[in-house]
């Protein structure tokens, strides 16, 4: 048995994986960012996702999808991460991980995530201090949904319709950056 386990890797294959790997590796780096905020989070988890496409490389059927592939090993990699980390009160809930990563695969224009983060980032700052203070708080403290309403004395429903329409004014801003001049 090898280090993949299950059986061993020949020259043609590890040359598949690993162009394959390298040619999509920053793009994996950035997709980790978006879900996870600092470079230490995401190295750790980097390790842990490049290991396991190699482990399981064996059951990816067509390469070409091999970059949707690892995006959805790097979610469940991110999940386990943040469980590890569950005690951290600034670690992003489970529900919103999937969905940023959910849009982030769905959306063919991804591959420039590097600048749409830019961008984002660029967009939270234009957002006054009471919104961003809010998404922060819904999203980035672990706090329950209902618990961030009750402290700002909003409905849940309120809450949420808020934070939506917050979420799109950050995704059209976005979009108005990335539009051609």
């Amino acid at each position: 048995m090898n280090e993949r386990g299950d059986r061993s890797g020949n020259d043609a294959e590890v040359a598949n994986f690993v162009q394959l790997f390298t040619t999509n590796e920053r793009r994996i780096r950035a997709f980790l960012f978006t879900l996870l905020g600092d470079r230490d989070s995401v190295d750790e988890v980097m390790q842990n996702v490049s290991t396991v496409l190699w482990k399981k490389f064996n059951e990816l059927e067509d390469p070409t999808g091999f970059l949707k592939w690892a995006y959805v090993i790097a979610r469940f990699e991110v999940l386990a991460y943040r469980r590890r980390l569950a005690r951290d009160r600034f670690v992003l809930d489970e529900d919103l991980i999937t969905t940023l990563a959910e849009e982030y695969t769905g959306d063919d224009e991804s591959l420039d995530i590097e600048e749409r983060i830019r961008y984002l980032s660029d967009c939270l700052t234009r957002l006054e201090g009471n919104d961003r203070h809010l998404l922060i708080a819904a999203y980035a403290s672990g706090t329950p949904i209902n618990r961030v309403a009750e402290k700002h004395s909003l409905p849940v429903n309120r809450l949420y319709k808020l934070l939506g329409r917050l979420r799109r004014r950050l995704k059209e801003c976005v979009e108005m950056k990335l539009m051609p001049n």
